[in-house]
């Protein structure tokens, strides 16, 4: 295990043993743009003298209110360089919000991407009395700096004080600060995680030693890098020698495959279940011959599924249906993503088994992992030969998991935080005789391999003094072609209520197919023939929920929650506090029916 004591050292010590010619890429109008080790090495030690320059001061706080690109790499190691703490905001958070974390972090220096990002800065100058300059990297917007200007401080600074940048380097140790990554605020108000340089490198040397990255490989990056799994994984990438392409979202991930042909990704479940939902509908469209040659594949296919997740080879009768099934339908599947994926990496969310038996089935390991921004953030994580269905994996060597009376996960690390920002109390709480209370409820089994049952804050307690899982309520209805997300309720009311986010496409084209009279939306979901259509659905897929816990009652959302309605976090978890006062008296009306 690698025991780099600070990321600084990791990364230098990466580019000294494999300089790469490719090492950070995006694309650029239609070509792509790569940076070499020694160009990306360069423009950190530049920067990082430039911060220093301009007043930066071991601990000072600096934001990083950018999209993913090789240069938001960059500007966090400038920042770590120069033994200041780096503040990663989503690029998507509103003004309100990214003035808040400025606010609360008491940043310095911010920098942005471009003058979108400036502006939300911008606008709330007024509230941010510590914030002393915005750098943009996209060059010159009113009432900013162009970051190009730090480099130019920087190589005098480097000219003028050849050794400032080494001394400070030389400050870092394990137990320096690094980041304050803050929550993405499901409950309430975000707080800051402080996360230093010895549980990053924990983190990072643990994932090296399990997966079997490989150096020249391709990553592609397209979750934000203000989440603490992409930039940990990053650093981890960069550690082994890959080399790394940046997108801006995942809307620039079809093309993106194809163009870069990655051999690894870290996806949260709603991409891979976009990109399934995308090839079962691709077999649906075929007809005749063609339609059931291509299901036998996939059912023939996954027959082997739980084999290859366990690592045993398959019988001799199924593994030569497997090979079939590879020549006629999967190898162009795997084409379509790339043609040279190896594995892919889930996590952010609970994936669904049927997703993830779907990928593995088509010769794809996903390995879901489980982790909290406040461990830096893996906890256990599924590997080659140690994966089971609807499993997170096993603790990471080095981590202890217990799990608590009330069913609590409870955690301890040198992946484990320091604690919160400026909130004594919360980081008293959250932190107990050195374990950490993560707030999940779980199990482990005989092997050691943990399961993730729910969020002990978000269990609904019914008027009956029953408990329920929301999350298995969810699961087993999400399950549905017609239903696109299921949000659970119930709590000090007689029975589970869910509120449906329909499959529009679905639900439209199964209407037509019946012939039903046209109608815009609204009026469809509440027809006779559509409400039966759901009422079967929701039936259909209760079969292994306690009488309890099954939904008897549903609603329609017309709208899908989103960041931008306030619905979703960042890290695309329902802020069901927010749904639950948003809906009300939706929630009310289908408790009163």
């Amino acid at each position: 295990m690698n025991r780099r004591h600070n990321l600084p050292g990791l990364f230098m010590a990466a580019i000294r043993r494999r300089p790469r010619q490719k090492l950070l890429g995006a694309k650029q109008g239609d070509q792509w743009r790569w940076w070499s080790s020694q160009e990306a090495l360069l423009a950190i030690r530049e920067t990082a003298a430039g911060l220093i320059a301009v007043g930066l001061k071991p601990g000072d706080r600096v934001a990083l209110l950018s999209e993913n690109r090789p240069e938001w790499l960059i500007s966090d190691m400038a920042v770590l360089f120069a033994a200041g703490v780096d503040v990663p905001v989503y690029p998507t958070l509103p003004p309100d919000q990214v003035a808040f974390l400025l606010r609360d972090s008491e940043a310095r220096f911010v920098v942005v991407s471009n003058g979108d990002q400036a502006r939300k800065v911008l606008s709330k100058r007024s509230e941010l009395p510590r914030l002393e300059q915005i750098y943009c990297l996209d060059g010159a917007v009113e009432g900013t700096v162009p970051a190009s200007e730090l480099r130019v401080r920087g190589r005098q600074r480097l000219a003028d004080y050849p050794g400032d940048l080494e001394e400070r380097l030389a400050e870092l140790g394990p137990d320096s600060l690094a980041t304050i990554i803050y929550t993405s605020g499901t409950m309430g108000t975000p707080k800051g995680a402080m996360l230093t340089h010895g549980n990053f490198c924990f983190d990072v040397s643990a994932c090296i030693d399990w997966f079997g990255f490989e150096e020249g490989n391709t990553a592609l990056s397209f979750l934000p890098l203000s989440h603490v799994l992409e930039r940990m994984v990053n650093y981890a990438y960069l550690e082994i020698g890959l080399q790394v392409a940046y997108l801006k979202g995942p809307e620039q991930l079809r093309d993106a495959l194809t163009d870069v042909r990655p051999h690894v990704f870290v996806a949260v479940p709603k991409v891979l279940e976009i990109m399934a939902a995308r090839v079962k509908d691709a077999i649906e469209k075929k007809t005749g011959v063609a339609r059931l040659v291509a299901e036998t594949a996939m059912r023939w296919a996954a027959e082997t599924a739980d084999d290859r997740i366990r690592g045993r080879r398959p019988s001799a009768l199924r593994g030569l249906r497997l090979m079939l099934a590879d020549k006629v339908v999967l190898a162009r599947l795997r084409e379509r993503l790339g043609g040279r994926l190896r594995f892919v990496i889930s996590g952010g969310a609970a994936l669904a088994p049927e997703i993830e038996r779907f990928y593995w089935s088509a010769g794809i390991p996903v390995f879901e992992g489980y982790g909290m921004t406040e461990t830096s953030p893996v906890i256990a994580v599924a590997h080659e030969g140690e994966a089971r269905l609807g499993s997170v994996g096993k603790p990471l060597p080095g981590v202890d998991v217990r799990i608590a009376a009330d069913g609590e996960i409870l955690v301890r690390g040198p992946n484990v935080m320091t604690g919160y920002w400026k909130r004594p109390v919360e980081t008293e709480q959250s932190l107990v005789e050195g374990w950490l209370r993560t707030g999940d409820t779980g199990r482990l089994d005989a092997d050691g391999f943990l399961y993730v049952t729910g969020r002990k804050k978000e269990i609904l307690v019914l008027s009956t003094g029953k408990n329920v899982a929301p999350r298995a309520v969810e699961e087993s209805l999400e399950k549905s072609p017609y239903i696109e997300r299921v949000i659970a309720v119930g709590d000090e009311r007689p029975a589970v209520g869910v509120l449906i986010v329909p499959n529009t496409d679905r639900v439209l084209a199964w209407a037509a197919e019946r012939n039903l009279p046209k109608r815009d939306l609204p009026g469809l979901l509440s027809s006779r023939e559509v409400r039966r259509l759901y009422e079967g659905e929701i039936h259909r897929l209760q079969d292994k929920l306690a009488a309890f816990e099954k939904a008897r009652r549903f609603e329609f959302l017309l709208d899908e929650p989103s960041e931008a309605n306030g619905l979703l976090t960042p890290t695309q978890k329902v802020r069901r506090h927010e749904v639950l006062r948003r809906y009300s008296k939706l929630v009310e009306r289908m408790y009163n029916k």
